[in-house]
């Protein structure tokens, strides 16, 4: 018998406005373009809540892929599982569903109208809360609580209060967007970090495929503050990574029941501490499989520190996200990433060719850019862009303008960045107006208008400037540079946060992943198809089938 009953609605859009999609979108006839991609990859943040909460005695069902469901099967969900002991419907986000797209705000809409519509049904028998990092991803929703960053305390707490125990939870009343909201801010309330026992279980009704990319936690937190990042837990001190049994289990489980052996890692740091490497190279060691990861690594500390390297191939981690932001050195110093620009890329060389060096051969790396950071120039970010088309070949490279938040969506962030925060009361910055920046969108491509206008005039985005840029003209440049990025993402492979795109459905294999598409010479080789519709029909089929499956356990 069950201490409460629970269900979690989870899954993530894959915007328009996405670098990567974007790219592919460019690439393809209008008519062939879908009017919302629903993404084929699971919600960690449902998996970990419902893991949580199910070690403590609650049954907790999550439900993958929700933006997918129409409002006529989400009911009949609802119908066959709804229970006298059922709390809450649950709905997990990463990021808000909107963005800058035109059919992806539509979609946005519509599951905003999809869930009134079960509250208004369901309403009378269970409450309708929601949980993010930052309550901007949810707060479309017409919700009774609203949960901000790791919550596996406050839901504990919570759940205790829905059963009329003695409970410590912290509502914050708030008002955000015209509506009274009540809050429940983790990281300030309760804290759940470290977290060290942070398994992710599945069971046999979330019927996972061995094709699958699942996402695994190694550690919560990172030791580094720079000043763009709004990452939930930053700067902290000491050992927040995981017990190495905890993840042993993890792996193992997963391999043996499902035959999962790709992930993505969701540090927000993975190689900030080399111990840390060693440490879990030495859990995969003991591991029957080899597993294949992927993460966000800092690129200074790797290109100074060789010894992180093996560590990191011992543990699968050959898949590389860089936050590179700038190569110019007055930029990097000031946002805390202020080693030598020169040092910097002979390190990203040097890492570049051990990895690909016959006896591994596996490598794959994207790099970010900010365009707008003070002290860059438009000459200077095109230098380092150019460097890394060069330099890095064969590698994803993004850019986008610097964003800073204001207003009631700097309110809604569990963590606002130095940025969000200071960055007009710096005195590096100033508030600017399309006026004041000359603002003339007949200087950018049609395609782009939308995306500029958009983010230029958005309620919780400030419009900046200071001595060496603005934000009109950080747009004007990625403009500029967009189609020099879509025609090096029509022929670089996938993006290493986008392998589950080809890999689910059993299109490739993780090895093809470091394959290139193909560049319009007509030569073959060493190429995979870019995503398009092909795979879109597959994952629809997945989701078919993973509904009809869902629905058919309560049909009895």
């Amino acid at each position: 018998m069950s201490l409460g009953h629970g269900i979690i609605l989870g899954g993530m859009q894959e915007r328009e406005d996405n670098g990567d999609r974007r790219i592919h979108l460019e690439s393809q006839k209008e008519e062939d373009k879908p009017a919302a991609w629903i993404g084929i990859k699971r919600a960690p943040g449902a998996h970990r809540i419902a893991s949580h909460l199910r070690e403590i005695g609650y049954d907790i069902e999550v439900i993958d892929y929700w933006q997918a469901w129409t409002e006529e099967e989400l009911k009949q969900l609802l119908h066959q599982r709804l229970r006298e002991d059922s709390i809450f419907v649950g709905i997990s986000a990463v990021f808000p569903n909107g963005g800058a797209g035109t059919n992806d705000q539509m979609h946005a809409m519509k599951m905003y109208q999809i869930q009134r519509a079960l509250k208004k049904e369901f309403g009378h028998k269970v409450d309708f809360i929601g949980g993010a990092q930052n309550i901007s991803a949810i707060i479309g929703y017409d919700l009774d609580y609203y949960f901000a960053g790791f919550a596996e305390h406050a839901m504990t707490e919570y759940m205790k209060m829905k059963r009329g125990l003695e409970h410590d939870l912290v509502i914050r009343d708030r008002h955000y967007y015209h509506a009274d909201r009540k809050v429940i801010e983790c990281k300030h309330d309760h804290p759940a970090f470290p977290h060290p026992k942070a398994r992710q279980r599945y069971e046999d009704r979330d019927f996972i495929r061995s094709d699958e990319v699942l996402s695994i936690e190694l550690s919560r937190g990172c030791r580094f503050q720079c000043k763009f990042c709004s990452f939930s837990v930053l700067g902290v001190k000491g050992d927040y990574t995981r017990d190495a049994d905890d993840v042993y289990e993890e792996l193992l489980e997963n391999y043996e029941k499902w035959g999962v052996s790709v992930y993505t890692i969701t540090d927000e740091t993975i190689n900030d501490y080399t111990e840390k490497l060693e440490k879990f190279a030495a859990v995969v060691k003991r591991l029957p499989f080899k597993p294949h990861f992927q993460g966000f690594i800092r690129g200074d500390i790797l290109a100074t520190k060789p010894e992180q390297w093996q560590p990191l191939w011992d543990m699968g981690l050959w898949s590389h996200f860089y936050g590179i932001e700038t190569y110019n050195k007055q930029a990097g110093k000031y946002v805390g990433k202020g080693m030598d620009p020169d040092k910097l890329k002979a390190g990203l060389i040097k890492c570049r060719e051990w990895f690909q060096h016959p006896d591994r051969g596996l490598y794959k790396a994207t790099i970010a850019m900010i365009i707008g950071l003070p002290g860059e120039t438009r000459e200077s970010f095109i230098e380092g862009f150019n460097w890394s088309l060069e330099n890095m070949p064969n590698q994803s490279i993004l850019f986008s303008p610097l964003t800073i938040s204001q207003g009631e969506n700097l309110n809604m962030m569990t963590n606002p960045s130095i940025f969000d925060k200071t960055a007009i009361q710096s005195g590096v910055f100033r508030e600017a107006t399309e006026e004041s920046m000359g603002v003339n969108y007949d200087e950018i491509p049609e395609s782009m208008q939308n995306i500029v206008k958009f983010y230029l005039n958005a309620d919780g985005i400030k419009s900046w400037e200071h001595d060496t840029m603005n934000s009109w003209e950080a747009w004007k440049l990625f403009a500029e540079l967009a189609p020099a990025l879509i025609k090096l993402g029509r022929s670089v492979g996938p993006g290493i946060f986008y392998y589950h795109r080809y890999l689910t459905g059993g299109m490739n294999s993780i090895e093809d992943m470091t394959k290139t598409f193909p560049d319009g010479s007509g030569a073959t080789g060493s190429q995979i198809e870019p995503y398009g519709l092909k795979h879109l029909e597959t994952h629809l089929d997945i989701i078919k089938g993973y509904k009809a499956k869902k629905l058919a356990l309560g049909a009895g």
